[in-house]
């Protein structure tokens, strides 16, 4: 009898340290990047050639509207409104978790340029853009607000086929805002992957902060 109560809560545990584990490798990931970001510029002016290189009428428009869609602007109210109809219909928790990922991308992506300054690329852009260019906001806040979205659905879908869909759109949504956002000329690749990564260990660290305070409300 004691090996099966304590199953779950041992199940629960380990889940919670492989989600710190995550997280703290993430934040590893977005140091050593952020410090030789600057040092990658042959590989970021390669990656960058060859997709300006593939441009065309039809993709050009895709990526416009892609990256759209991966904005602030859209995703912000998005979950806006989904935190809302949480709040009022629950649960509570995850309106909590949806709104403070969210408000946490919102500020800390600004900081984060502000902070390090890197130059957009001078050349070739299809979109005006006014602001430093590292991390990239639009890889930051899809990664952030879509990955909950995803995380949310695949807790309270109950078929599998209908998870894995959610997951498959997720990840689908969140690389196609980044390589947007490189084929529009706005970002170099290394300012994707340090919003992808940072988005990813923001979303990380409230899992785990609100994991562990759901679990001790249950205790």
């Amino acid at each position: 009898m004691a090996t099966s109560t304590s199953s779950p809560d041992r199940r629960a545990t380990d889940r919670r340290a492989a989600r710190v584990a995550v997280a703290g490798a993430l934040f590893l990931a977005v140091v050593v990047l952020t410090v030789f970001v600057h040092g990658l510029t042959g590989l970021d002016t390669g990656v960058r050639e060859w997709m300006i290189e593939r441009r065309n009428g039809g993709w050009t428009d895709a990526m416009k509207v892609v990256s759209t869609i991966g904005s602030a602007w859209v995703l912000t109210p998005v979950a806006v409104v989904v935190t809302l109809v949480l709040a009022l219909r629950g649960p509570r928790s995850d309106a909590l978790l949806v709104g403070l990922v969210t408000l946490g991308v919102l500020v800390l992506g600004p900081l984060l340029k502000l902070i390090i300054e890197r130059p957009r690329p001078v050349d070739d852009r299809l979109v005006l853009v006014d602001s430093w260019a590292y991390p990239s906001g639009h890889s930051l806040t899809s990664m952030a607000v879509v990955g909950v979205l995803t995380v949310l659905a695949v807790r309270h879908l109950r078929a599998r086929p209908a998870r894995v869909a959610a997951v498959v759109v997720g990840a689908a949504l969140v690389a196609a805002v980044g390589l947007s956002r490189v084929y529009l000329g706005v970002h170099w690749p290394t300012d994707v992957l340090a919003g992808w990564l940072m988005g990813a260990m923001w979303l990380a660290v409230w899992l785990i902060l609100l994991d562990s305070r759901r679990a001790r409300l249950a205790a």
